[in-house]
């Protein structure tokens, strides 16, 4: 019995394996480019449950249509493919099926073209969203006299009648090119790097960190203690800027948007935009 219970257990299963690969981008509305995001998968404790519960950012949301339970209705298990940096996506490891998008860990409002369709072999699907906020970014240098680098910004918000509060503004750094806010993030001078908005006592209303069109500078400083590990080596650094938008019910998951990401040289003298491949 033994024997025979072994030789089930080699044998294959009768189901096919993944026959389709997608990659694609997530542009925005306006202006046509990548929507830089967050990426990262942590553990955290959730006391509700009394257990480690994984937390994934910067992925999008699919759910595979045309399974049926039981009870005839469709079964919806939600698939987390991880969004890059730049806003690229590749899955190389999907079936051939129609999926529905859910973008709730993106920093971006829901799209209204959610359905779409993968056929065997590759294919490439993008989508057009509008961020909750977005980055423009006018100046990039170091200045020798301070030891700073300062980067000038605006922040413009993707839709003024729902998030419409810049609530945080900050200048993040990492030694790899992969940058975020709450993750891969070095700058740890928040007085210069950080500027969150506060509480006004005097009009009993949230102070926003910037207003939509301002201009902002902010500044990380090289010989800053709390900032030795991003300069400890001579090599080159990678910095952008994150801004937090929210207000009317939405972004209540504090999503950040981003700036493209930029390459400072390890002497300081050349900043360049990160081309991704």
């Amino acid at each position: 019995m033994g024997f025979f219970a072994s030789c089930e257990l080699l044998q294959l299963d009768n189901f096919d394996g993944p026959n389709a690969q997608v990659t694609g981008k997530f542009l925005d509305a306006k202006t046509g480019e990548k929507m830089g995001i967050e990426s990262s998968v942590s553990s955290v404790w959730d006391w509700s449950t009394w257990s480690m519960k994984t937390t994934t950012i910067g992925s999008m949301v699919v759910i595979e249509q045309g399974w049926t339970g039981n009870d005839g209705q469709q079964v919806s298990e939600d698939q987390n493919w991880m969004v890059r940096f730049d806003g690229q996506y590749t899955n190389n490891l999907v079936f051939a099926a129609d999926y529905k998008l859910d973008t709730k860990n993106l920093p971006c409002y829901q799209p209204e073209n959610v359905d779409f369709t993968l056929k065997k072999g590759s294919n490439t699907v993008d989508f057009t969203v509008t961020p909750f906020c977005r980055i423009v970014v006018d100046d990039i240098h170091y200045d020798a006299a301070t030891k700073k680098i300062l980067a000038t910004f605006k922040v413009e918000l993707g839709d003024a009648t729902k998030a419409n509060s810049i609530n945080t503004v900050a200048l993040c750094a990492n030694t790899q090119m992969f940058v975020g806010y709450n993750y891969f993030n070095l700058a740890k001078d928040d007085i210069g790097a950080k500027r969150e908005g506060a509480f006004d006592w005097t009009t009993w209303s949230q102070k926003p960190a910037a207003q939509p069109g301002e201009a902002v500078t902010l500044s990380i400083d090289t010989g800053a203690t709390a900032n030795a590990e991003l300069f400890k080596y001579e090599q080159d650094r990678y910095i952008r800027v994150a801004a937090l938008a929210a207000g009317n019910g939405y972004n209540g998951n504090n999503y950040y948007n981003f700036s493209k990401i930029y390459r400072i040289s390890a002497d300081f003298s050349k900043v360049e935009e990160v081309v991704w491949e």
